[in-house]
């Protein structure tokens, strides 16, 4: 899938998915973007599963808990960052999803 971009914060976006099963992966989303990106899996018909944040950032606020509440899925984030989330996940650590 395409990469996204929301230009106030200069973050990009990038949405995962299994082509067979719909379930889908959303890393680094942005709050103001969140009508987007719902309305992306709408069109694609995609579950989303994870919304994961690379990074834990003071100078924006992700969209990963107004997609978390609209949708169900669970959130990710890096145990180092000191961040909470559904999943503080530790590196060698996997998200899955479909057959990925």
């Amino acid at each position: 899938l395409p990469q996204l971009f929301e230009a106030s914060s200069c973050t990009y976006t990038y949405l995962l998915a299994d082509a067979t099963t719909g379930d889908a992966v959303i890393i680094d989303p942005v709050l103001d973007t969140v009508p987007r990106d719902l309305r992306l899996l709408r069109e694609l018909g995609l579950t989303l599963r994870y919304a994961a944040n690379t990074h834990c950032h003071a100078d924006h606020v992700t969209g990963t808990g107004a997609l978390r509440r609209a949708l169900g899925c669970d959130s990710a984030i890096s145990r180092a960052s000191g961040a909470s989330a559904d999943l503080r996940l530790r590196e060698g650590d996997e998200l899955r999803f479909g057959a990925f």
